[in-house]
Formats: C-alpha cells, structure tokens, sequence
C-alpha cells in the first residue's frame, strides 16, 4: 500500500506546484477533487476491498443523475 502513497504523492508533487505558479484556482480545486477520490479508490482497491468497476460507477451516475447533453438524440 506505500506504492499508492508514493505514487499519488509523486503526482502531486509534479502537478499543485505548476497550478500554484500559473494561479488556476480553478484547476488546483478540480485536480484537488479528482486526486482525492483516485487517492481513496486506489488506497482501497490495494486493501483488496471489494469495490464496484469504474464502469459501474460511471454507469451509475450516468443513470442516477439527470445529464441531458449526455443523452443521444433529441
């Protein structure tokens, strides 16, 4: 499980520095918000959690949340 750590510490190492310099707000708040929730599922995924696929999760939402410019047709 040290390799998740090192690995999500390296990511941020390498990204928050370059938002901080070029003041995206914005951008350091969304990256902020993914690498959170990629930390947790990776974290949770290496204790062998049983957790469901992206692809459910992504199906999930797509069917769970109203998104109509997702929706095909008219």
């Amino acid at each position: 499980m040290i390799w998740v750590v090192l690995v999500m510490l390296s990511i941020a190492i390498y990204q928050v520095p370059r938002l901080l310099r070029q003041k995206k707000w914005r951008e350091l708040a969304a990256f902020g918000l993914l690498w959170l929730a990629a930390g947790i599922y990776a974290f949770l995924t290496a204790m062998e959690l049983p957790l469901p696929t992206m692809v459910e999760i992504v199906t999930f939402i797509y069917e769970t949340i109203p998104l109509p410019f997702l929706k095909a047709g008219g």
